[in-house]
């Protein structure tokens, strides 16, 4: 299965606040597993996908893009699906990670 990277501007046009929070009533469009298995291991950057976690499900305001957030083993990383509901594919994954979008680690004084 062939799998797209999206780049950090490509995914921030699939993203518009507020993302709504679908994860308790989201019904599944398609399934993922065969394309999240096919991601290759080097854009995950050295995390590792817990095994068929979903954690998050947030849905554009548009209702245009879902993004389905697989659990890595760091509870600030996610391997981000997202699908095109208009279109009813995958159009591509991103690796979210929290600690570096945010600078988590950061020790500079504010």
């Amino acid at each position: 299965m062939q799998t797209h990277k999206l780049s950090y501007e490509e995914y921030q046009e699939t993203f518009a606040a507020p993302m709504l929070d679908v994860s308790q009533t989201a019904e599944p469009v398609l399934d993922i597993w065969l394309y999240v298995e096919a991601v290759p291991e080097s854009d995950l950057e050295g995390f590792r996908l817990l095994d068929g976690i979903v954690r998050y499900v947030y849905q554009s305001p548009s209702g245009q893009y879902i993004h389905v957030s697989v659990s890595a083993d760091d509870e600030n990383a996610f391997l981000v699906v997202v699908i095109d509901l208009y279109l009813v594919k995958i159009i591509g994954h991103y690796l979210l990670d929290l600690v570096t979008l945010y600078d988590l680690n950061s020790t500079e004084e504010i």
